[in-house]
Order: structure tokens, then sequence, then C-alpha cells
């Protein structure tokens, strides 16, 4: 049996709840793809942005000031959303409308046909 941290392959477990970021390399897996997965993992994570941050100081109001600029952008990402998901569910109907309308023209047409 290899050996993992100093312990056991079957202490995986225990030591992914003491490390964030722990990523196992898979059978058949390249380093690349392994990179990538971690590399991936860490960025969701936020611990980037966060020790960045973190290296000055930042004034109590300074934070409070970003933190609502922040949900503010979210808002008006959320909103800007909102109006495209609407003009897309209005385009929708209004082709399939036009559909509606053509079938409902195109079988006025053709009864006119069968009457002549």
């Amino acid at each position: 049996m290899g050996l993992y941290k100093g312990g056991n392959v079957n202490n995986i477990n225990k030591f992914k709840k003491k490390s964030m970021f722990v990523v196992i390399r898979r059978k058949g897996e390249d380093i690349e793809s392994l990179i990538k997965r971690f590399r991936k993992k860490y960025s969701k994570s936020g611990l980037s942005r966060e020790i960045h941050q973190r290296m000055f100081f930042e004034k109590p109001g300074d934070k409070k000031r970003r933190k609502k600029a922040y949900y503010i952008r979210n808002i008006k990402k959320e909103e800007q959303k909102a109006l495209e998901r609407e003009e897309q569910y209005k385009k929708m109907i209004a082709k399939k409308r036009r559909k509606e309308k053509n079938e409902r023209m195109k079988h006025k047409y053709k009864v006119k046909e069968m009457i002549k």
C-alpha cells in the first residue's frame, strides 16, 4: 500500500477534513487535467481573492462601501438578465403567433380554392 501524507491510503478522508484543497488523481488521468481540477477548485473557493483583500488593512467603512457596491452590481446584473429573459419570451410568443396566423391563412386559402 502506498503512503499518503505520512499515512495510509485509507486515511484520505481524515486528511480531506483537515485540508481545504485535496485533489486525488483518478485512474488514467494525466497531470494537466489534475492541475486543471485543482485550479478550478481553488478559484471557486475565493481564497485568492480573500488573501489579496487581507494584504492590507481595510477600514470598516470602506468594507461596507465595497460590499454595498458589490450587491448593487449584482442586483443590476439580475435585473438585466430578467429583462433579457422577458424579451426572449416576447419574441418567442410573437414567433408562435406569426406561425399560427400563417397556418390559419393557409387553411383559409385552401377552403376558398375548394369552394371554387
